[in-house]
């Protein structure tokens, strides 16, 4: 057994002893296994190879076949360039015009055809309806309306009518089918609505045409234009 030796001050010590003759200092001997550990030494576990993907299969973050999936560009407008915040618009926010043909929702995959790419049933342009102030427009899109008049509830015409004192503060509204039916109904006003000089019935809805002429009272004219899928602008 080997010399047992402070480590504090190096004096020689005794096996017996456990506190230092010299400095009364803690002696600490070596930890050794009291029985040796029976049979061979354990050999260290085996290296396990690399998995590789079987041919053809795409690996996290790749499309099909491998190649890394291509970063969609953002949509804009095509007539005034502004961006589309929303990829499934149909009209522009900035200029109010129709967008035109929808972009596939994805890119092709490779291998695979473009045309084998259709566009979902959202991304197909629909119709929408111009109702034209001079040269002011207003757009009506599928399953909504608008309200003609000088109250703050048609706050979005009251500012072009507000000069038109024979208009009444509701006087009628206009809207659009999800089908694509443009109407127009007259709400009781004073002195009436007309679709190309012909008056309307207070209460029912008259259908509207592209190029028809809506107006109210004797002289409020307003042009009508229905934005069919694929025309694009039409003034």
């Amino acid at each position: 057994m080997a010399q047992l030796i402070c480590s504090s001050c190096g004096l020689a010590a005794e096996d017996d002893d456990l506190i230092c003759r010299g400095c009364s200092g803690n002696l600490s001997r070596p930890v050794v296994a009291r029985y040796p550990l029976p049979g061979p030494p354990v050999p260290p576990p085996p290296s396990v190879p690399p998995l590789v993907p079987a041919a053809g299969a795409g690996t996290p973050g790749t499309a099909d076949g491998g190649d890394p999936a291509e970063e969609e560009q953002p949509r804009v407008c095509p007539h005034c360039g502004a961006p589309v915040p929303v990829p499934t618009n149909q009209v522009c926010v900035a200029c109010q015009r129709m967008l035109g043909e929808a972009r596939p929702s994805r890119a092709a995959g490779a291998g695979e055809q473009a045309g084998d790419v259709h566009a979902t049933r959202r991304d197909i342009p629909t119709v929408v309806l111009r109702i034209r102030f001079g040269a002011v427009e207003r757009t009506v899109t599928p399953g909504s309306t608008l309200l003609l008049g000088r109250a703050p509830a048609a706050h979005t015409t009251r500012g072009l009518l507000e000069r038109y004192d024979n208009v009444s503060r509701q006087h009628a509204t206009v809207g659009l089918e999800p089908d694509g039916t443009a109407w127009v109904r007259d709400e009781h006003s004073t002195n009436g609505t007309f679709v190309n000089s012909s008056p309307v019935s207070a209460g029912a809805r008259t259908p509207l045409r592209d190029g028809d002429v809506l107006r109210l009272a004797a002289d409020c004219t307003l042009g009508i234009t229905v934005d069919q899928p694929g025309e694009g602008d039409r003034r």
